[in-house]
């Protein structure tokens, strides 16, 4: 069979003749090479395991710390005015002047934003797990922005008269305006109930557990289209995030 010799082939063969025929010394510096390009990728993954544990360990101990701050906040509010059905919830409108004296007013403001729009949370829509738009958007609400960095939007649902009757919903973004500004990730729903015992508790967290996780719409999972139940997730679990948790 004819061998036709060409630029093509005489590249090959020297390639070959080097992956081959090198001398040992030649081999030794590229396992030397290779074995440090296997240690840095192995440097760069471990590093990049402990950052996303940390991130996550972090977010669960800053949501802990803002669910006993708030609770205590509101204790106080109700050793001064009563539960929170007294103070004069009104619902469709913004309550400026009852969220200011009966929260802000006790709490270390970085930003008050109960009057204007836009001012301390993003315009425009949360996401879902999956990084779809979820249809909530918070900028129009009254809000605040703690000297902490975590912002607080402040939804009136009802006049809150009956007893365990909500009076409103809190959305709580750990890192204000910043990403990723997802539900379950940064974004948390709390409530806030006519109550003389507990007030301040998570969004609908007298559900089942099965419930919270599992719910198509508003459960703590992967495919849920508005993750609001997963505050109260965290919540059974003593603010810890474990592996079935869908971050």
């Amino acid at each position: 069979m004819q061998f036709i010799i060409s630029y093509k082939n005489l590249l090959i063969f020297y390639k070959y003749y080097n992956i081959v025929f090198m001398d040992e010394h030649t081999k030794e510096k590229l396992r030397s090479v290779g074995a440090v390009a296997v240690l840095v990728i192995a440097i760069l993954t471990i590093f990049f395991i402990f950052s996303y544990q940390r991130e996550k360990k972090d977010m669960s101990m800053k949501l802990r710390l803002f669910f006993s701050d708030m609770t205590q906040t509101l204790q106080f509010s109700m050793n001064s005015n009563g539960a929170p059905g007294e103070w004069g919830w009104r619902a469709g409108h913004k309550n400026y002047n009852l969220i200011m004296n009966n929260i802000a007013s006790n709490l270390r403001l970085s930003q008050n934003c109960l009057d204007s729009t836009g001012a301390c949370f993003i315009d425009e829509e949360y996401k879902n797990f999956k990084g779809r738009s979820t249809g909530v958007n918070l900028s129009s609400l009254p809000s605040i922005i703690l000297q902490n960095g975590i912002a607080i939007a402040m939804n009136a649902v009802s006049a809150c008269k009956r007893d365990g009757q909500t009076c409103a919903f809190l959305y709580v973004d750990l890192n204000g305006k910043e990403k990723p500004n997802v539900f379950g990730k940064d974004l948390f729903v709390f409530m806030i109930v006519n109550s003389s015992a507990t007030a301040f508790i998570p969004y609908n967290m007298s559900l089942n557990i099965n419930t919270l996780i599992n719910d198509e719409k508003f459960g703590c999972n992967k495919n849920s289209k508005i993750p609001m139940y997963c505050s109260a997730v965290l919540y059974t679990k003593n603010w810890s995030i474990d592996s079935k948790y869908p971050w």
